[in-house]
């Protein structure tokens, strides 16, 4: 007797379906409405989200699949099935669209916002007085600008919690005053478009570096960074060493990781055990377990792993990732270095409760990509995704134009162009089953500088500010 699909009971076709690859079960929908309708429910993408996407290690939300609805979890899959193709074929193509953010004047900073659906990119920029403006991503238009009237900003941290109504920390400065705003992103009307609302202040002249839930990480440019919860209002001070031969030992990152928070600095990290905060005043002082330093660098960026929406304690037991970019004293060098370092944690202490140590330092270099373009960088932002895949920007090779600037006016001769490059590469890892690291896209900039840049994993977006205050979108 020969059976068709269409004659399975349902137990037996969702068995089907669970091994079934998103396009054939695209194509298999549109063969009768039992198998559309049955396609399309829940159970369905669930299964599919946790075979073919969690367990192979492409990125995807953070949130229980449970916690989206039908369509949006099937479109959230289908998103991540391709990625997932992309960031595994020998090179991944972007797809470029843009906008004009600013009337001519640079962009400063540049972030996608987490939670919100993805929804939003916001840009700041500064005129006579700095303004943040908030975009839709989905077809580039202004949403909404926040600019309060004569205030600079030196500084902001975008939340990393998809979950939290703080959606970024402003740093302020009026006059003689200077105050760190929490604001969300809200609609005080009904139907209304959203704008930034403050739902809380401290005046403090750290600057704010990290935001994570109701945490939010605030430094100076010498040793001491502070831990606060806006909502609880209790706190922690870390103080990290002095360095003598620094003057300006700015802190450019802070990381919350498993048990510890790392923070970043000038040329070092510093691990702390994750502290006790408490309330005003709070005299203890907390001291880094361990630091390392990577020497002259032109960055530093920390990733951490990915965690299971089934695991409560998230990244507990996993290495954490060190991206760095190397600065070379050398002039005449015709290379510079990005490596990779892997922080393991120990294996014998970080299931223990207690306060101690939890990662071994120093890290371990474990990849290196040698790159022949040398030149001014105007960009130094750099981003690993928890995934292992990261994008930086290329500074434009001085060498290939030589000493003879394009703008010569003695005499008319042909001077070789040279672009900054955006370069998309895939580290060792679930992404890329080599034992290299593999550059998988360069793309090249012909019109403006780029100021900044921000890279969305989960969703394979890239954003680039310019010195003209246009913005490039880089879609894979």
């Amino acid at each position: 007797m020969c059976l068709s699909l269409n004659s399975l009971d349902d137990d037996t076709l969702l068995a089907v379906f669970s091994v079934l690859t998103v396009p054939d079960v695209l194509n298999l929908r549109q063969t009768c409405r039992r198998l559309l309708v049955f396609s399309s429910q829940q159970i369905v993408w669930q299964n599919i989200g946790s075979s073919q996407i969690l367990q192979q290690g492409i990125p995807f939300s953070k949130k229980p699949l449970s916690s989206f609805s039908v369509r949006d979890l099937e479109d959230r899959v289908r998103r991540a099935c391709h990625l997932g193709k992309a960031w595994k074929a020998p090179s991944i193509i972007f797809r470029a669209s843009g906008f004009a953010a600013t009337r001519g004047g640079p962009i400063q900073d540049i972030h996608f916002i987490p939670g919100y659906d993805r929804r939003w990119l916001i840009t700041v920029s500064q005129g006579i007085w700095s303004m943040i403006t908030l975009w839709d991503r989905s077809n580039l238009t202004r949403v909404t600008s926040w600019s309060p009237q004569k205030a600079v900003f030196s500084a902001l941290a975008v939340n990393t919690s998809e979950d939290c109504e703080a959606a970024l920390a402003v740093s302020l400065h009026r006059y003689d005053s200077v105050v760190v705003e929490i604001l969300a992103i809200m609609a005080t009307v009904p139907d209304s478009p959203p704008g930034f609302e403050c739902i809380a202040r401290l005046n403090t002249l750290r600057q704010p570096i990290a935001m994570c839930g109701p945490l939010l990480a605030l430094a100076d440019d010498e040793a001491e960074t502070i831990i606060w919860n806006w909502k609880t209002q209790e706190y922690a001070v870390l103080q990290s060493p002095v360095e003598a031969d620094l003057w300006r030992n700015q802190c450019t990152q802070v990381v919350f990781a498993y048990k510890t928070i790392l923070v970043v600095r000038a040329r070092s990290v510093h691990a702390f055990a994750e502290p006790k905060l408490a309330p005003h005043p709070n005299a203890c002082v907390h001291h880094p377990y361990a630091q390392s330093t990577f020497g002259w660098v032109d960055g530093i960026f920390v990733s951490v792993p990915p965690s299971s929406p089934e695991d409560s304690t998230g990244m507990k037991g996993q290495p954490l990732s060190i991206l760095v970019r190397t600065k070379n004293d050398d002039p005449w060098s015709s290379t510079f270095k990005i490596q990779l370092w892997t922080l393991s944690p120990m294996t014998s202490s970080y299931e223990n409760t207690d306060d101690g140590p939890y990662y071994n330092f120093p890290p371990s270099m474990t990849s290196e990509i040698v790159t022949p373009r040398r030149g001014a960088l105007r960009c130094t932002d750099m981003v690993l995704g928890p995934y292992g895949t990261a994008v930086w920007v290329q500074p434009e090779d001085y060498s290939v134009a030589g000493l003879i600037s394009s703008n010569v006016h003695l005499q008319n001769m042909p001077v070789p162009q040279s672009h900054e490059t955006l370069v998309a590469a895939a580290f060792p890892g679930s992404l890329n089953t080599q034992d290299e690291p593999q550059v998988k896209s360069s793309w090249k900039n012909h019109d403006e500088n780029w100021t900044c840049l921000d890279y969305d994993e989960e969703r394979g977006c890239v954003a680039l500010g310019s010195t003209a205050g246009a913005v490039t979108i880089l879609d894979i």
